[in-house]
């Protein structure tokens, strides 16, 4: 069987038979294209070709330049792609049917804190670009959003009366999360003063900018990333890490780990309990720096 005419069933089964969301379905096909371009660079164009060897030489390729993580995530769609053809195809083998995840060594999420959000939040001026990137970062953060969801926020998502605003998250799940009053009073400024001079063809996004259109995840993303070196920030903050922050700051504050779960649109608590580590490393943290040494006390 063709490798290309494999690739296109299981494309269609992930749109029609699994209903993936689109941008899912584009994250396979980035890396399964990427997998198969390498079969086919070595001459490869069939699946009953591809055997465990072969595999084994492109992830042995693939990780030299690529970190854990996403070698992980390219395991994962390479093994999700060959299931669902040998499933429908009984002749063609798996070759990576025993092919284990790489180990990975997990990692803190970088987050801020409150000196640092007010200190980021403070730094835009009062034009009207200031009140534009500012109401952008303060919801970021308030509202706990990722930047896909903040860039797709629609105008009637927004309801500032009731302090809530309606998200759609990853694979078309919506939730509903409150809106800080800081960040109301924010929304109020943008709506009033900017958007209603820069939004000429009534939009139904929230954010547009000065040509009327929605704002992308790139513009945000740039936008931290100069704040970030203008400000002498840690250069590891990007925009998931106001996600971070607004989830940790949360739990600083006692909140249930299942309502921060919710309100971050977690499917797993397990995704949600990374955040406890943050915690528990900041007590550590401070039991280090103020509990006394007794090795040190012995040696004075």
């Amino acid at each position: 069987m063709n490798c290309r005419e494999a690739l296109n069933d299981y494309k269609i089964n992930l749109a029609v038979i699994e209903n993936k969301a689109q941008k899912t379905i584009e994250a396979y096909m980035h890396d399964l294209d990427e997998y198969l371009s390498f079969m086919e660079h070595k001459n490869i164009t069939n699946m009953e070709d591809i055997n465990i060897t072969k595999v084994d030489f492109f992830f042995n390729e693939f990780c030299k330049s690529h970190k854990t993580s996403s070698c992980n995530r390219m395991l994962a769609s390479i093994k999700s792609f060959h299931r669902f053809t040998t499933l429908n195809h009984p002749d063609i083998n798996n070759p990576v049917l025993y092919f284990h995840s790489f180990n990975t060594n997990k990692h803190l999420p970088t987050y801020l804190d409150f000196e640092d959000v007010y200190k980021l939040l403070e730094s835009f001026d009062s034009s009207d670009q200031g009140i534009f990137q500012k109401t952008l970062i303060e919801t970021l953060y308030s509202c706990g959003l990722r930047v896909s969801e903040l860039c797709d926020l629609k105008l009637n998502d927004v309801h500032l009366h009731e302090k809530i605003c309606k998200i759609k998250g990853k694979g078309g799940k919506e939730r509903i999360v409150p809106i800080a009053s800081n960040c109301i009073d924010q929304m109020n400024q943008y709506i009033s003063l900017v958007r209603k001079q820069w939004d000429k063809q009534n939009s139904p996004y929230f954010f547009v900018n000065q040509l009327n259109h929605p704002v992308n995840r790139q513009y945000v993303h740039q936008l931290i990333k100069r704040k970030v070196k203008e400000l002498a920030l840690n250069p590891d903050i990007s925009c998931h890490s106001l996600r971070h922050s607004f989830a940790t700051h949360l739990l600083n504050g006692n909140a249930d780990l299942r309502v921060v779960q919710e309100l971050l649109g977690h499917s797993d608590i397990q995704t949600t309990q990374i955040y406890t580590h943050i915690q528990n490393k900041r007590l550590t943290d401070v039991y280090d720096t103020y509990f006394p040494d007794m090795d040190k006390e012995e040696e004075k």
